[in-house]
C-alpha cells in the first residue's frame, strides 16, 4: 500500500514546520483513544455490570480476557504500523474503535437475542460477548490508536522531542482527567447506551481528520526532524541522539528495555486497577462517586506540571533520572489507595498519580527511539504497549478479588508498595544502550 504523503496536500507546502501540526494531530489521536482506555471504560462499568447481569468479578475477567488477547498481537500491529505508517495505523484502528463503541451500545438488545436463538443463560452470552468487546476496544484504543499517534509525534522531532512532547502531554493529561466526567455528564444528560454511540460519531470523525492530516515521518515528505539542523543545546545532548537503529530482537535483549517496560507496566497494572474501580473505592471509604469522579482534576493539575517540566528536563538529562522520580510517584500512588481511610492519604494519591501520570506520558514516548531509533520504533514500541496492556488487563480482576475477600482495596495499595520497591531497587543498571 502507498503512503501518498502529499496526498490530499503536500506538508512541504505548508509555511511553518508540518511536525507542530503532526504534534497536535497525534494529541487527538491519544484523546480519541481514551474511550478504549480504563479511564472511559471505567465510568460504563456499572452501568454494564446491572445490564448484563454480572458481578464485579465477571466483569473484572471478561476485560482481564479481552485485554490479555489484545496484548498477545500488539507487537504484530506495531510491525504493521512500521511498514504502512501512522495514517493507515490509527485510521483501521480509529474504525475499529467506533465499531466496537456501537456494538457496546446495542450490548443488551445483542445479549438478550443471542441468549434467546440459542437457548443460553443471559448472563454466560453477555460475559462471552463483552469479552470479544473488550478484546477490539482494548486492542484498537488503547493499543493501536495510541502507538500510532505517540510515534507520529516522536518521528517528527529530534532535539525538539522533549518541547513537542510536554505541550502533548499537558493536553493529553488534562484531556484524560475531564473525560469521566465528560461521560458521566452524557450518560446524565441521554443515556449509557447513547453515550456510546456519540462517542462512535466522534471517533468517525477522527477518521476522516487522520485521513487528511496524519503523515508518518518528515523524510517522505521531503522534510527533516525539527524542521532545520539544530545544533546541541548542551555539551551532553549529542549522546541523547541515536547512533545506531536497534531491531526488535537487539532492543528486548538490553536490560534497560525491560526495565523502562516493567516500570510503565506497573502504572499501567496500577492505575487500571484503581480506575476500573475507582467509584467503588471510595465508595469502600466512605466518599461519594462524585468525590471519585473529581479526583482526576487536581490529578491532571499535578500530572500537567510534572509532564511540562519532565519533557523539558528529557532534552537536557538522562532519562534514567526522570525514571528514579516517576518510580517515588508509584510509591506514593500505591501508599495513597493502602491508607485512603485516612485524609492523608487522598491527597497523597492525587500527588502521586499525578506525577506518575506526568512522567509516564513522557518515559513512554521518549525512551524508545532516544534508546533505540527510529528505523523500528513501531515493533519496540508494540512489545513495549504489548506488555502495558497485559499489565492492565490483569489489573481489575486483582484488584476486584481483594474487595471481594478483604472488603476493602488497602491490600492492592500495600502490594503495590512492595513492587515499586523492588524496581527501584533494579533500576540502577538502567543504562542508555546508545552510550556502550
Amino acid at each position: 500500500m502507498k503512503r501518498n504523503p502529499n496526498f490530499p496536500f503536500a506538508p512541504a507546502k505548508i509555511p511553518f514546520f508540518y511536525g507542530w501540526i503532526s504534534m497536535a494531530a497525534g494529541t487527538i489521536g491519544v484523546l480519541c483513544s481514551i474511550p478504549g482506555q480504563t479511564i472511559g471504560v471505567s465510568v460504563f462499568t456499572d452501568y454494564l455490570i446491572d445490564e448484563l447481569q454480572l458481578n464485579r468479578d465477571a466483569l473484572s475477567t471478561a476485560y482481564l480476557i479481552g485485554t490479555v488477547a489484545s496484548s498477545t498481537i500488539l507487537t504484530y500491529a506495531g510491525k504493521i504500523y512500521d511498514k504502512f505508517g501512522a495514517r493507515f495505523t490509527a485510521i483501521i484502528a480509529a474504525l475499529t474503535l467506533a465499531i466496537t463503541l456501537m456494538l457496546f451500545s446495542a450490548s443488551t438488545g445483542i445479549a438478550s437475542g443471542l441468549s434467546k436463538t440459542f437457548s443460553i443463560k443471559y448472563s454466560v452470552v453477555s460475559f462471552a460477548m463483552v469479552s470479544i468487546f473488550f478484546f477490539l476496544l482494548r486492542f484498537s484504543g488503547q493499543g493501536v490508536l495510541t502507538l500510532a499517534s505517540r510515534n507520529l509525534i516522536m518521528k517528527w522531532f529530534d532535539k525538539r522531542r522533549g518541547l513537542a512532547n510536554s505541550i502533548s502531554s499537558a493536553i493529553q493529561s488534562f484531556g484524560f482527567a475531564v473525560a469521566p466526567l465528560f461521560i458521566a455528564m452524557l450518560i446524565g444528560e441521554f443515556d449509557w447506551r447513547t453515550a456510546y454511540q456519540i462517542l462512535a460519531i466522534l471517533t468517525l470523525l477522527f477518521v476522516v481528520f487522520a485521513f487528511i492530516v496524519y503523515r508518518d515521518n518528515p523524510e517522505e515528505c521531503g522534510l527533516i526532524p525539527d524542521g532545520k539542523v539544530l545544533e546541541a543545546k548542551s555539551k551532553n545532548n549529542t549522546s541523547f541522539t541515536p547512533k545506531r537503529d536497534y531491531t526488535l530482537p537487539e532492543a528486548r535483549s538490553t536490560w534497560v528495555f525491560w526495565i523502562f517496560a516493567l516500570a510503565l507496566c506497573f502504572s499501567a497494572f496500577f492505575v487500571t486497577g484503581f480506575t476500573f474501580n475507582v467509584i467503588s473505592i471510595f465508595d469502600s471509604c466512605g466518599y461519594s462517586e462524585q468525590k471519585a469522579l473529581s479526583v482526576f482534576i487536581p490529578t491532571s493539575i499535578v500530572s500537567i506540571i510534572t509532564a511540562f517540566v519532565g519533557n523539558i528536563l528529557s532534552d537536557y538529562t538522562r532519562l534514567q533520572k526522570l525514571l528514579l522520580v516517576y518510580l517515588l510517584g508509584c510509591l506514593l500512588s500505591a501508599l495513597g489507595v493502602a491508607i485512603l481511610n485516612y485524609p492523608m492519604g487522598y491527597y497523597i494519591l492525587i500527588f502521586g498519580n499525578g506525577v506518575m501520570g506526568g512522567l509516564f506520558a513522557v518515559l513512554a514516548s521518549l525512551t524508545w527511539p532516544r534508546f533505540f531509533g527510529r528505523k523500528h520504533l513501531g515493533a519496540i514500541s508494540g512489545l513495549s504497549m504489548s506488555l502495558i496492556v497485559f499489565a492492565s488487563a490483569i489489573a481489575p480482576l486483582f484488584f476486584s478479588r481483594i474487595y471481594t475477600l478483604t472488603g476493602n482495596y488497602f491490600l492492592a495499595g500495600y502490594i503495590g508498595v512492595a513492587i515499586v520497591v523492588l524496581l527501584l531497587l533494579l533500576s540502577g543498571k538502567a543504562k542508555n544502550p546508545q552510550l556502550n
